[in-house]
């Protein structure tokens, strides 16, 4: 199964990036999530009640990001595992850029069920998905709606290079030129 569209988002595109990141945001944004843990900054553990196919099924699982580039884009792999309806597994590409006032976020997630869950079909799991998704975005543009917008951080300073960055090396210098004084004053 492969899902790949984009959505606009009413909200900065730094706003956006942390609210996808942060465990309450999606605990409160993903349909029939029970929990969402953040294990380290990389992992998340979550529990989800679903229904696919007319099968009702908790599935507990993990996500896993990767290729980090905030606030930019990420890839992210996830698991679930029910024991009535067996496994999901997939993975993600998310890229968010600047688009009218907002932010433009951009998916594609391939994911293939096994088990129980596999033998429901494909077109059932496509419609499935596809509302999955849907209502998720529905209550993620809502709850980011609702946020007052803020400027972006500031783009951290580079350090200074060379010689004006440390005053030892300034230093170093000053006690050269005076061995080089010294030398051919004493020394001439």
């Amino acid at each position: 199964m492969r899902i790949a569209d984009a959505q606009w988002i009413p909200a900065t595109q730094h706003q956006t990036w942390d609210a996808l990141l942060d465990p309450e945001v999606l605990q409160k944004c993903l349909p029939g999530c029970v929990k969402v843990e953040r294990r380290t900054p990389t992992e998340y553990a979550l529990a989800i009640h679903a229904t696919v196919g007319g099968m009702d099924a908790d599935y507990e699982g993990e996500i896993l990001l990767s290729d980090l580039n905030p606030p930019h884009s990420c890839t992210l792999a996830f698991e679930g595992k029910s024991e009535t309806a067996c496994l999901a597994i997939g993975t993600a590409q998310v890229t968010l850029s600047p688009k009218d006032h907002g932010t433009r976020l951009a998916y594609t997630v391939a994911a293939m069920a096994g088990g129980t869950l596999g033998k429901v079909g494909e077109p059932a799991l496509m419609k499935a998905g596809g509302k999955l998704v849907g209502k998720f975005f529905a209550a993620f543009i809502d709850h980011m709606a609702k946020l007052p917008r803020t400027a972006p951080p500031p783009e951290p300073e580079e350090p200074e290079r060379g010689l004006a960055a440390s005053r030892w090396s300034w230093l170093a210098v000053a006690a050269v030129v005076l061995v080089i004084l010294g030398y051919h004053a004493f020394y001439k």
